[in-house]
């Protein structure tokens, strides 16, 4: 567009330019410029527009309303929808230009039919839907890479957890894990030994709650020519306390004084060796908390404490895991098999309390077991089952409506497709219905919570 210019007594003129609809009015309501598409709204010259008066155009019905008069009234900005003589409607916005003692000198105003402001509204809705669907994508793909070494990421804990052990993996400092049985302690540690300056070097393991206490010492020093101690194989290494807690105190004093000297003799011998490990250590139950446990050991292990939940409180993960486990023992035992939903969802509420290793035994026998490529409530193990009185969906009936009843079972729907499927694309699949459409069931059963 080329420029035009304001100032008292400025002439009357057709701006050049076919972008914009641009009327000018002065102070008196009299139109002074206009674009050449001005006219095409009002069904009417551009040029039979110049030195006509605003007034006299609403009360001939072509302005309608005309919006001049209420940007001078308002002495601001206004925006309003404008009728055309066409049946036409256009919005409109008129903006006031002051002068120098602070009064409207001109009315400046432009409009868009809504027709094409709808066409761009619908533009932009399916441009947020198409950035919403790449987020999750990305989010997924993102999800994807944290999947390691069977180490599960889905769970927002979960991902602190792994973000943690991330920023301490290339630092030589001490971390412990903790995390009940079956969580996934001993794999998070090695993916920390595999991500540090040392991974080049053993990972040793010291279990300290299945060597008996008498052999402890033997096996962490070692015995002056006959047997090399673990000690001596993590030089340079990694060395993981693997159950840390389970350790006896006179036996935490042992390991104290050694991590502590960096330095250690083996059985029976004088000579010292020295000590260079990056120590990881696991416990079931915060180190801090045993009366027993040793105050200095303590400080020297707990740089860097990790948490890692339990399944039953990682719900994300345990979805995942279910359909993993499923699938790579499927494969193992080549058996094509599924779970029928009812079976999926009961796995998901069922407690774990051995975690890993208690899930990954019941799917393996689920898929052993099935006699079917659907696996039914009847192949859970005796021990994994509902009570019979529990067999069916349970509906309260009293006091609700139908369509409340429904919108329950709707949300109940809803809320177990999305913990089992990781995006809305997916559980619009499942369900049979569209992507939007979950989207907007989702926020408003979720802004109910």
């Amino acid at each position: 567009m080329t420029g035009f210019y304001l100032h008292p007594n400025s002439e009357q003129e057709i701006i050049d330019t076919t972008e914009e609809d641009i009327i000018v009015t002065n102070r008196k309501g009299i139109i002074v410029k206009a674009s050449k598409i001005s006219g095409k709204h009002y069904d009417i010259d551009p040029i039979q527009l110049l030195g006509r008066s605003v007034y006299e155009l609403e009360k001939e019905g072509i302005f309608s309303p005309a919006i001049t008069p209420l940007v001078l009234e308002k002495q601001k900005k206004v925006v309003l929808v404008q009728a055309t003589p066409g049946g036409q409607k256009v919005l409109i916005t008129g903006i006031p230009v002051f002068n120098e003692s602070h009064e409207i000198e001109y009315v400046i105003s432009y409009s868009y039919e809504v027709s094409e402001l709808l066409i761009i509204q619908d533009y932009l809705k399916e441009l947020e839907h198409e950035m919403r669907i790449a987020k999750e994508e990305l989010v997924l793909l993102r999800k994807k890479n944290l999947k390691i070494d069977g180490l599960v990421v889905e769970n927002r804990s979960t991902r602190r957890a792994y973000e943690s052990a991330g920023k301490a993996a290339p630092l030589d400092v001490s971390v412990v894990i903790y995390g009940e049985h079956g969580t996934g302690k001993t794999t998070l540690a090695k993916h920390i030994h595999k991500d540090s300056p040392r991974s080049d070097r053993s990972f040793i393991t010291v279990d300290c709650e299945t060597i008996p206490e008498a052999l402890f010492e033997q096996k962490l020093l070692g015995i002056k020519n006959e047997k090399i101690g673990m000690l001596s194989l993590a030089h340079k290494g990694t060395l993981f306390l693997k159950g840390v807690d389970k350790l006896a105190p006179h036996l935490q004093a042992i390991l104290a004084r050694v991590l502590q000297e960096k330095k250690y003799s083996p059985l029976y011998a004088t000579e010292e060796m020295p000590l260079d490990v990056r120590v990881i250590s696991s416990s079931e139950v915060h180190l801090n908390e045993i009366p027993s446990f040793q105050k200095d050991l303590f400080y020297m292990l707990q740089i860097v404490p990790i948490e890692l939940k339990p399944l039953r409180e990682r719900k994300q993960d345990l979805s995942y895991l279910i359909t993993s486990y499923l699938q790579q023992f499927s494969l193992k035992h080549k058996k094509e098999c599924s779970l029928r939903d009812d079976v999926y969802h009961h796995l998901l509420d069922l407690n774990w309390f051995d975690n890993h290793h208690e899930l990954m035994n019941v799917i393996e026998r689920l898929v052993v077991q099935s006699t079917s490529p659907i696996i039914t409530m009847d192949d859970l193990p005796i021990e994994y089952r509902l009570p019979a009185e529990h067999g069916s969906y349970n509906i309260e009936l009293e006091g609700s409506s139908l369509p409340i009843i429904l919108e329950r079972v709707e949300k109940e729907v809803l809320i177990n497709a999305q913990e089992r499927y990781r995006t809305t694309t997916e559980i619009a699949k499942y369900l049979g219905i569209s992507q939007p459409t979950v989207v907007r069931k989702l926020q408003k059963y979720g802004e109910e919570n």
